[in-house]
């Protein structure tokens, strides 16, 4: 039992470890996106997708705000915004879930490296 117990224990700390080094890892990229010379350029594209300016927006301007921010993503987050902009090319059934976790994650990250409110993300 005390050897189940230790094996537990190693690998809760383990994921702990994994889980806490992801998180360190994107709030470095993070910080360093916002140190970047892409930073303003990216922010301002993201502007309008702010909550208080989002009623403009119609789901295709939506849409290219997304694919041009997609380009000068970082490279830990540019894979969310490859599937979220193909979802939008080709909204398929199977890959609804794995687009809309994409859309918290693009979300998350323009909140918290833009200081902007998304709406119904919580950075």
């Amino acid at each position: 039992m005390r050897g189940s117990a230790i094996a537990i224990a190693a690998g809760v700390s383990a994921v702990a470890l994994a889980v806490t080094g992801f998180l360190v890892t994107r709030d470095s990229e993070e910080e360093a996106f916002r140190d970047s010379a892409r930073h303003a350029e990216f922010c301002e594209t993201a502007a309008p997708l702010d909550l208080q300016r989002s009623e403009e927006l119609t789901p295709h301007k939506r849409q290219h705000i997304i694919e041009d921010l997609g380009r000068s993503a970082p490279d830990g987050v540019a894979p969310a915004f490859d599937r979220l902009t193909s979802w939008y090319d080709h909204p398929e059934p199977e890959d609804e879930k794995a687009a809309r976790a994409s859309s918290h994650e693009v979300g998350r990250f323009i909140e918290r490296v833009c200081d902007i409110n998304i709406g119904g993300i919580r950075s």
